[in-house]
């Protein structure tokens, strides 16, 4: 038996007649047996580990027991409230404590630990462990009721949301929350759903499900799901101790090249594709596929979250080709894309097409000059990566297209191609790519609110404004901190999405919905922004505070 440092309850039985069967078949305890403390049935650790198949160590110098069986690792110290199961932490009715040499442990936490079918026989003072397929209920974490409930024993004892990280349309969220007997449990998820009933299955564990809408953009990130257990017209609160995240819509692929239906001059073109997931959960590199003529050429293609970008090793024949690029974010949610292009036979369309700037060190105020020698009469432009698309080049003399770019403070381009294109008299299309592309790490410049105010007590609704580098993409995230019945932090996020600075530099986000799914009383909001460069990279965040 583990011989172990002190920690009583006052409440704790001498002698009491306890009998344990696991599987059907009586444990045997040498020493101590099971007791009740406070109504919750605590049993000799080891005793019914090694019953049901585990290994069972103890390390002195730092009271903490560990528990090995078929994958599942127990880890759990004498005196506190919680133990950690396979890295997740399980919260303990009442805290490992030695009694009489041996280490002793709630009941309940037995089935937490290893999936076992726990079930108490009050009439006969018998603990039931099942384990393994058949065995009976439907619960395999059932919860024991104390021998009285009395009016001021009123208790959330867990709360457990599966699954965790990000989910996406079609999941189904499941919640447990086990306390008190004979109550009216609910859950909401913040921006998403309200007051989701729960049904109690069997005495004080009560269950429910919600299946994310497949039809709705959803974008939550970071949500704590809080559940709400009523009794007899007392209430308590519980937030879940990890967060989930809902992304329900797909990355989105742009500023593709070659152009879809485009003729193209170089026969070893740049083929790419930039994923735009706004402010969602992100692709996920190792779910990239790429093919070129139904060839999978994923291996020699460079692959981040934010793009993908290949080049054949070998010349394309003139013709007709295809790409297509396929994806999932971490959600997963998929987006696939197939488009063709057309090597021309020569360079009879676009002969040239090129790029030269005043300084090497693309200074804010940097002039590039663009240059597209082709056929003439046609209608000619030039992109930069994804964000500078189709800048149109005026034709200043018969085929020559020429156009200015000046450098800006918020520019950043990393390896960035430069893209000429030409649409013909007849309306072919025909792209070129500039040899070198375009390389500046500029700083990024954060955006300003300029409405609401700080500490504005704002509604239900709210329209947030701002002013940033014209043309750039601004990030916002609305997180929320709330203190439930005086007592209970809760914290949240309402909002993540991403806006566009108009060509003055002003932003305007829709009207965003700020209901927490808590109730009334005071709410502090916390709005974070960034601007948000080339390879994802962000500025330094500005930071509004809001109330209601």
């Amino acid at each position: 038996m583990l011989v172990v440092g002190l920690v009583l309850f006052p409440t704790l039985a001498l002698t009491q007649s306890i009998s344990v069967r696991v599987n059907g078949e009586s444990v045997a305890f040498p020493g101590t047996g099971p007791q009740k403390v406070n109504g919750r049935v605590l049993v000799p650790l080891r005793g019914v580990m090694e019953k049901l198949g585990a290994y069972v160590g103890y390390e002195a110098s730092t009271k903490t027991v560990t528990a090995t069986k078929s994958g599942v690792d127990v880890t759990l110290r004498l005196g506190e409230r919680s133990a950690v199961v396979n890295g997740r932490t399980v919260a303990l009715d009442v805290p490992a404590q030695e009694y009489h040499g041996s280490t002793m442990v709630p009941l309940r936490f037995v089935g937490e630990a290893l999936g076992a079918e726990v079930r108490w026989n009050a009439d006969t003072s018998t603990v039931d462990i099942s384990t393994g397929p058949g065995s009976p209920g439907e619960d395999p974490n059932q919860y024991i009721p104390p021998a009285q409930v009395g009016g001021g024993d009123f208790r959330i004892d867990s709360f457990n949301v599966q699954p965790g990280g990000y989910l996406h349309g079609g999941s189904e969220i499941r919640v447990r929350l086990i306390g008190t007997p004979g109550g009216r449990a609910t859950f909401s998820i913040p921006g998403v759903a309200e007051d989701v009933m729960m049904t109690e299955t069997s005495g004080g564990t009560y269950h429910g499900q919600f299946l994310i809408p497949a039809d709705k953009n959803l974008n939550i990130s970071g949500a704590n799901v809080v559940g709400r257990l009523v009794v007899a017209g007392k209430e308590k609160l519980v937030q879940s101790s990890e967060p989930i995240s809902i992304d329900t819509h797909a990355p989105e692929l742009v500023a593709m090249t070659p152009e879809a239906n485009s003729r193209v001059t170089r026969n070893r073109p740049n083929i790419s594709v930039t994923f735009d997931d706004k402010s969602g959960s992100g692709v996920d590199p190792s779910t990239v596929q790429v093919k070129v003529d139904n060839q999978v050429v994923t291996d020699d293609a460079q692959v981040t979250a934010q793009f993908v970008s290949y080049r054949p090793d070998q010349p394309l024949a003139a013709g007709l080709h295809n790409a297509t690029v396929v994806a999932r974010d971490r959600a997963g949610n998929v987006v696939s894309k197939t488009w063709a292009f057309r090597i021309a036979a020569g360079n009879e369309i676009i002969k040239s097409f090129t790029f030269a700037a005043e300084s090497e060190d693309l200074s804010p105020g940097t002039d590039i000059t663009l240059t597209l020698v082709g056929e003439p009469g046609g209608k000619a432009s030039f992109s930069i990566g994804d964000r500078l698309q189709n800048v149109p080049m005026p034709e200043t003399q018969a085929g020559n297209y020429v156009a200015t770019y000046t450098i800006r403070r918020n520019d950043n381009f990393v390896n960035t191609s430069v893209i000429g294109k030409l649409v013909t008299k007849n309306g072919e299309t025909f792209t070129a790519e500039a040899n070198n592309p375009l390389n500046r790490n500029g700083q990024l410049e954060p955006p300003e609110f300029t409405a609401p105010e700080e500490n504005t007590k704002v509604g239900n609704k709210v329209v947030l404004r701002g002013k940033a580098a014209p043309g750039s993409v601004v990030r916002i995230k609305i997180e929320y901190k709330k203190t439930a019945l005086g007592v209970i932090d809760l914290k949240g996020t309402v909002a993540d999405l991403e806006v566009t600075a108009d060509s003055k530099g002003n932003w305007t986000t829709e009207s965003i919905d700020m209901d927490t799914g808590l109730g009334a009383g005071p709410t502090t909001f916390t709005v974070t922004a960034v601007t948000v460069g080339a390879d994802d990279k962000t500025s330094e965040p500005a930071v509004l505070k809001l109330k209601r």
